[in-house]
C-alpha cells in the first residue's frame, strides 16, 4: 500500500475528463500496455486525529486502478489511475472515497512537426501547511485538488538551420475548498540558432502566463518574460554578444506588480563547443535596478554531466541560478536552485494566504540515488522559500526544508524489504499574530511479497511525530498497515 498516497475523489472535473478522452482518441499506430489491478488492505493507527489527544481506529481500505502506457512513432501516452474506498472502525462519517490520476500524453501531427500535448493530475494535498504539512487520506485534513492543460505547438529539427519550439496552451485548476481555483492561458517560444549554424549564434526564450480566479478569487495575474542572447560564434575562443531582458509582473494590485527591462553588451569565452563562460554588463531601464554586471558559467564536458551557474538581477533585485547533474552507471545525481514568481498555488497554501497574489519562490532541490545489483539507496534534500512582494500581505515569508534517505533492498526475487527516514521543518512569518515554528520526523519500515507472478502483499510500519511552537498542534502516531494485490 502506498501511504503517501493523499488523493480523494469528490466531483471529478469534466476538463480533466475530457483531457484523457480527447488524446486517447486521437488515434495511435503503437505498443499498448494495460495493466488493471484491485486490492484490500487494512490500516492500524493509534491517533487518527493527530491530535494531542489520542483516538485510535482500523481502516479498512478496498481498491482498484488502471495503468496504461502507450509509445508510438509520433507520440506517447501515459495514464495511472487508482481508486480507494475508506474505511473507519471509530467512526463512519469519516467513510469516503479517494482517487489518485496521473496523466500525460503527447501526439505528432503527419510528422510536420506540429503536435498536440495533454496533462491531468488529481491529487489531495495539504488543508494549509500550518495546519499539518504532512496531512494525508488516512488522517484526513487534505483536499482534492484537479489540474488539467491542454497544448498545441510546434518542434522544428535542431540539425537544420534554426532550433524552434512554440506552445499555445490553456489550463484549469479545481480544489475542494474552492481556494486557488482559476482559469488560465498562455504560450512560450524557444528559437535558437540549429548546429548547421558556425558563425552566429542566438537564444531567444518568451513566455506568457495568464491566470483568472474563478468566482469567489479576487483579481488575475499576467506573467510576460522575454531573454535573448545573440552574439558572434567563434568556437574555442571570445565571443562578443548582446543581451536583452524584460519581465513584466501585473498582479492583483499594483503592490503586487513589477516590471523590470535591461539590456547590455557582453563576452563568452568558450573553451569547448558546449562548455563557456560569460560575463556582461547590462543597462537598467526601470526604477528598481541600478545598471549591473551579469554573469553565467556552463560546463557541459560530456553529455551526462553539466554545472551551470548565473548571476543577474531580476525584478525582485539579485538573481541568481544553479544547476550540477551528473550521471553514471550506478550513480544519479542532480542539484538546483531557482527563483520564480507564482501565483495560485494550491499545493503550498497557508492560512491567511491570497492565492492571487504573486509571490516570490526560491527553491532549493537535492536528489541522488545510488542502484546496485539488488539494493537501491537514495538522499534527497530541498529548501523552499516563499517571499511577499507586497509589505501588506498576512503572510510576509515561509520557509521550509528537509531531507530524506531511504533504501530498498532485494532478499530475494520475491521478497523485498524497504525504510525510510524524512525530516521537514517549516517556519511562518506572519505580519500579525505569532509566527509558527513546525518539525516533522518521519520513519518507515516495510516490505512486500510476491505470492504469485500477480499477487503481491506489502506490509509496514510509519511513525510520525510533530513538535510545533504552537502546542495544539503537537502530535505522534504509530500506524502499521498491509494490503494485497492481484494485477490482471
Amino acid at each position: 500500500m502506498d501511504m503517501a498516497m493523499t488523493q480523494k475523489r469528490r466531483n471529478p472535473s469534466i476538463y480533466v475528463i475530457g483531457v484523457a478522452s480527447f488524446v486517447s482518441m486521437s488515434g495511435y499506430s503503437a505498443d499498448v500496455t494495460f495493466s488493471p489491478n484491485v486490492d484490500v488492505g487494512l490500516v492500524f493507527t493509534d491517533n487518527v486525529d493527530r491530535t494531542p489527544d489520542k483516538t485510535q481506529s482500523f481502516i479498512t481500505t478496498l481498491g482498484a486502478g488502471l495503468k496504461a502506457d502507450v509509445i508510438g512513432t509520433e507520440g506517447y501516452l501515459n495514464f495511472d489511475y487508482q481508486i480507494r474506498q475508506l474505511l473507519y472502525s471509530d467512526n463512519n462519517d469519516r467513510d469516503d472515497l479517494y482517487n489518485a490520476l496521473e496523466f500525460v500524453a503527447e501526439k505528432g501531427l503527419f510528422h510536420s512537426g506540429f503536435f498536440v500535448d495533454a496533462n491531468a493530475c488529481i491529487q489531495n494535498v495539504a488543508r494549509s501547511l500550518d495546519d499539518d504539512a504532512a496531512a494525508d487520506i488516512f488522517s484526513g485534513n487534505t483536499v482534492e485538488n484537479q489540474r488539467g492543460e491542454i497544448g498545441f505547438g510546434y518542434r522544428s529539427n535542431p540539425l537544420s538551420q534554426i532550433d524552434l519550439e512554440t506552445r499555445v496552451f490553456t489550463r484549469v485548476s479545481r480544489s475542494g475548498d474552492r481556494v486557488g481555483d482559476y482559469n488560465g492561458y498562455g504560450a512560450s517560444v524557444s528559437f535558437a540558432n540549429g548546429q548547421s549554424i558556425k558563425d552566429v549564434f542566438w537564444q531567444i526564450d518568451a513566455s506568457y502566463d495568464y491566470k483568472k480566479g474563478r468566482e469567489d478569487e479576487l483579481g488575475d495575474t499576467q506573467y510576460t518574460a522575454l531573454s535573448e542572447t545573440v552574439g558572434l560564434q567563434t568556437i574555442y575562443g571570445f565571443s562578443p554578444l548582446l543581451r536583452v531582458n524584460y519581465e513584466n509582473l501585473e498582479g492583483s494590485s499594483e503592490l503586487n506588480s513589477r516590471k523590470t527591462v535591461s539590456w547590455g553588451p557582453g563576452i563568452r569565452y568558450f573553451w569547448h563547443k558546449r562548455s563557456y563562460a560569460e560575463l556582461s554588463y547590462n543597462f537598467s531601464e526601470d526604477d528598481i535596478n541600478p545598471d549591473f554586471w551579469a554573469g553565467s558559467i556552463n560546463l557541459n564536458p560530456t553529455p551526462r554531466t553539466r554545472l551551470y551557474l548565473e548571476y543577474g538581477k531580476r525584478f525582485f533585485g539579485d538573481a541568481y541560478e544553479f544547476l550540477f547533474s551528473h550521471r553514471n552507471r550506478r550513480i544519479t545525481n542532480t542539484i538546483s536552485y531557482t527563483e520564480e514568481p507564482v501565483s495560485f498555488d494550491r499545493t503550498n497554501f497557508t492560512i491567511g494566504d491570497r492565492p492571487e497574489d504573486i509571490t516570490l519562490v526560491r527553491l532549493l532541490d537535492w536528489t541522488s540515488t545510488l542502484d546496485l545489483r539488488r539494493s537501491q539507496y537514495s538522499f534527497s534534500l530541498f529548501g523552499r522559500q516563499e517571499e511577499a512582494l507586497t509589505v501588506f500581505s498576512e503572510n510576509q515569508e515561509e520557509r521550509s526544508y528537509g531531507t530524506r534517505i531511504s533504501a530498498n533492498h532485494n532478499l530475494t526475487r520475491r521478497f523485498k524489504i524497504n525504510g525510510a527516514y524524512e525530516y521537514a521543518k517549516y517556519d511562518f512569518e506572519r505580519l500579525t499574530g505569532s509566527n509558527q515554528n513546525d518539525d516533522y520526523h518521519t520513519l518507515d519500515i516495510g516490505g512486500s511479497y510476491q505470492h504469485l507472478a500477480k499477487l503481491t502483499s506489502s506490509f509496514g510500519y510509519r511513525y510520525s511525530t510533530r513538535q510545533s511552537s504552537s502546542s495544539i498542534y503537537e502530535y505522534d502516531e504509530n500506524r502499521f498497515y498491509y494490503d494485497l494485490r492481484m494485477s490482471f
